[in-house]
């Protein structure tokens, strides 16, 4: 019984554990100039926080 306690007890804990917030989404894998480009169109459309990626993709983007 006290190894079924102790064993939820250390999977809570393990769960409890993780990154906060948003998680950042990595770059694509093919075409990734296009996909990069699509979304910071996306994002300043949206007037959301703009990638510093952004910079490069769009001319007159800047990250914030």
């Amino acid at each position: 019984m006290r190894r079924v306690v102790l064993g939820f007890a250390a999977l809570t804990m393990l769960a409890a554990c993780g990154v906060r917030g948003g998680l950042e989404r990595p770059d694509p894998l093919w075409n990734s100039d296009e996909a990069i480009r699509q979304e910071c169109e996306r994002q300043i459309e949206n007037n959301e926080r703009v990638d510093p990626r952004c910079a490069q993709a769009v001319p007159g983007a800047a990250p914030t």
